[in-house]
């Protein structure tokens, strides 16, 4: 596409360069600007990516653009206009061809079940043989092409990228994960979605939000975004949100257009039945938990609003597997459960206690290893630990991704939500800030019956620490540890 049909329709404050400059991809990312590409430069916290502009002429790239006035480098395409973040979008819709009017865009929005929900659809679509993609925080994937996942709603390029792979490879639907940075920063801008989701709103991001009130607003952005909309009504905000908008609803404690009724949890999977106003269908799942039971009513509602029918979707539902890195068992053939999940937040950790301990047999114990992210919300820290400390019997307080922070502060900003009584216990509570070592410990306690549930860290392969991200998981040191001492 010549640089002079992109940004046509676009509020243009000046120009310079070559106009006619074929332009085959964009980004914001200097690193990435290659031969041909029109690079976007923003406006960070610290620097201008105008700053850049004679590293991408290097780099062989044909145009540029910024909101702050430049003599670009000779040869190089430019315009400047405003709002380029939000530009960008607009941009990279129309560079890729309007992906996501071709295939029918499934976002789902919320503080919890993001990731799972998202999974569910492609797994579900595909096992009716229905190709979709998925843009997430895991995995982003077009047809049978995967790779992992940078974070959360990739910057738009990459985005509208990642869906004209999908519309390329065949897909008639992806799933999206949107969170709220990524709409407050205009990463899904100019996208229609076929059916959008908001699952449910706990504490979380107020490091770049500030408050709950700005937090929830910018959750609301999707729905302007979407043909239809669904909202959880047994979630408070999404009740209230409900009675103003008119939006279409799912529940399992209240009357909603999608329900679940009849919930029967056990150890090996989940039974419902699903009622709308087309009929009602028996569910039976292997995915564990009630919050799994959401998760899944809402995956079955946002299909069934996309257009697709639900009787060809249901013989899928025995074949799902959910999300990794998502109450994820760790079988290595010792005598208790260990259970790998990616709950960050006290709500997330509050539901992963309770279905814990509906797991868990008759006299065993349950033990909740947990720790606090670095240089995000401070405030939630307590909380955190008040939700472990209500419910689990042994507590391992330990590290999550430190960051930039000294890990020890960050275990003493926690702290206080545990009770004085149960940090005096020396059974009871445990603290190392080496989460490693304290995996190891966690299981050297273990005894036959006990379940172990390591949380925040989830499908992450990685832990951050001063910058660094050095290679962890969970999972990888729960085998090492059974591969020592089988």
């Amino acid at each position: 596409m010549k640089f002079s049909e992109l940004i046509q329709g676009e509020a243009v404050t000046s120009l310079a360069g070559p106009q006619d400059a074929e332009v085959l991809d964009l980004t914001c990312d200097s690193r990435e600007a290659g031969p041909g590409w029109a690079f976007i430069a923003l406006k960070g916290e610290k620097s201008d990516g105008i700053t850049f502009l004679p590293q991408v002429a290097a780099q062989g790239a044909s145009a540029a653009l910024s909101e702050s006035a430049v003599e670009p480098p000779p040869g190089l395409a430019y315009a400047r206009l405003p709002d380029a973040r939000f530009a960008m979008g607009r941009l990279a819709k129309r560079l890729h061809g309007d992906p996501d009017e071709r295939i029918a865009l499934i976002g789902v929005t919320g503080t919890n079940g993001k990731t799972t929900t998202t999974t569910l659809i492609r797994q579900l679509l595909r096992g009716a043989g229905i190709g979709c993609g998925l843009v997430g925080t895991v995995l982003n994937a077009a047809g049978d092409h995967e790779e992992e996942a940078v974070r959360t709603t990739p910057e738009s390029p990459s985005f509208y990228r990642w869906l004209r792979r999908s519309f390329e490879a065949g897909d008639r639907a992806s799933a999206v994960e949107v969170s709220s940075i990524g709409l407050d920063l205009g990463r899904v801008a100019g996208a229609r979605f076929k059916v959008g989701v908001f699952t449910n709103l706990t504490q979380d991001h107020l490091d770049f939000h500030g408050t709950m009130e700005a937090y929830f607003a910018s959750k609301k952005k999707l729905a302007g975004q979407c043909d239809r909309f669904l909202i959880n009504a047994d979630d408070p905000s999404g009740r209230a949100w409900l009675a103003d908008s008119g939006h279409v609803s799912y529940a399992i404690e209240r009357p909603a257009c999608y329900r679940a009724s009849d919930l029967e949890l056990g150890p090996t999977g989940s039974r419902f039945t699903l009622h709308s106003a087309a009929g009602s269908w028996p569910i039976a799942s292997p995915l564990l938990g009630r919050f799994n039971v959401y998760n899944l009513l809402a995956c079955l509602a946002a299909c069934i609003e996309a257009g697709f029918d639900i009787e060809n979707l249901l013989p899928a539902v025995s074949g799902l597997q959910g999300a990794p890195g998502r109450l994820e068992r760790v079988d290595c053939g010792q005598p208790f459960g260990v259970m790998v999940d990616y709950a960050h937040t006290p709500d997330a950790l509050e539901k992963l206690l309770i279905e814990g301990r509906r797991l868990l047999p008759p006299g065993g114990r349950l033990h909740v290893l947990f720790g606090c992210g670095g240089d995000r919300d401070r405030t939630k820290r307590p909380l955190m630990a008040e939700a472990v400390a209500k419910g689990a019997d042994v507590i391992w307080h330990t590290s999550d991704n430190p960051r930039e922070e000294d890990p020890e502060v960050i275990l003493n900003d926690a702290a206080p939500g545990i009770p004085e009584t149960i940090r005096k216990d020396g059974t009871r509570y445990h603290r190392d800030a080496d989460r490693a070592a304290t995996v190891r410990a966690a299981l050297s306690d273990c005894r036959p019956g006990d379940l172990l549930l390591l949380a925040g860290k989830g499908h992450e392969p990685y832990q951050e620490v001063k910058g660094v991200k050095r290679p962890y998981s969970d999972r990888s040191a729960v085998e090492a540890f059974f591969k020592e001492r089988p």
